[in-house]
């Protein structure tokens, strides 16, 4: 069983009641950054709040990437586990999404690697995860935008298949390039440090990837 992160008790409808950090500020107005030496400085609550605020956006950035939701939940986790391990070591020299999707990223390519050195058996790999129920996962449903609220169910469905199935089809270094980009709003100057790659790579992968997904996902383009 893999390290659980520290639990925290929801504060929500209890207004009289307000975590104060050191500096008199609620956590919830505190950036990440602040968090994250908190967290360090030994603090559950801080880290109870990087949690609500970025386990979403992990999640969705994972699975579009492997593809597979139980193993999107389990590398999610590893990432926050790598937090706080290396909570004393942290260093506020760059956007604390940069340093989280770092960590990510780089679960993320072992991840690939693993996958690599698997056997292949029967070329069948492809098409069980394709029918596999567990993999019926709507990154959609798990981001709390209002987008979400516009399609029924179906067509939230569909639409989220058919995204997930057009990044198959880009490599690996576009993909996850596009995926920071358009899905976690990350700057191209954050993708850089995170792939670590130049930013006119990081742009150029980018281009690259709108310009192979954009007849594959043609049907949504008024929605995608």
């Amino acid at each position: 069983m893999m390290e659980r992160a520290p639990n925290v008790t929801p504060l929500a409808g209890r207004s009289a009641l307000r975590v104060l950090g050191p500096e008199g500020l609620p956590l919830k107005e505190r950036s990440d950054e602040t968090l994250m030496l908190d967290h360090a400085a030994g603090s559950e609550s801080a880290f109870g709040e990087l949690l609500r605020r970025h386990q979403k956006g992990v999640l969705n950035y994972i699975f579009r990437m492997v593809q597979n939701r139980q193993i999107a939940e389990e590398l999610t986790q590893e990432v926050f586990v790598a937090l706080v391990r290396n909570a004393d070591r942290y260093q506020p020299t760059a956007k604390f999404t940069t340093y989280l999707y770092t960590i990510a990223s780089n679960i993320v390519s072992k991840e690939w690697l693993r996958r690599k050195r698997r056997p292949k058996f029967l070329s069948l790999s492809g098409w069980s995860w394709r029918k596999n129920p567990e993999d019926e996962f709507d990154p959609l449903e798990h981001v709390g935008d209002e987008r979400s609220d516009v399609f029924s169910a179906f067509q939230r469905g569909e639409i989220s298949e058919a995204v997930n199935a057009a990044l198959r089809e880009l490599p690996e270094h576009q993909r996850e390039a596009f995926v920071l980009r358009r899905f976690q709003d990350l700057s191209y100057e954050e993708i850089a440090v995170i792939t670590d790659s130049p930013v006119g790579t990081a742009k150029s992968r980018v281009v690259r990837a709108e310009r192979a997904l954009r007849p594959l996902l043609e049907r949504f383009k008024d929605y995608v």
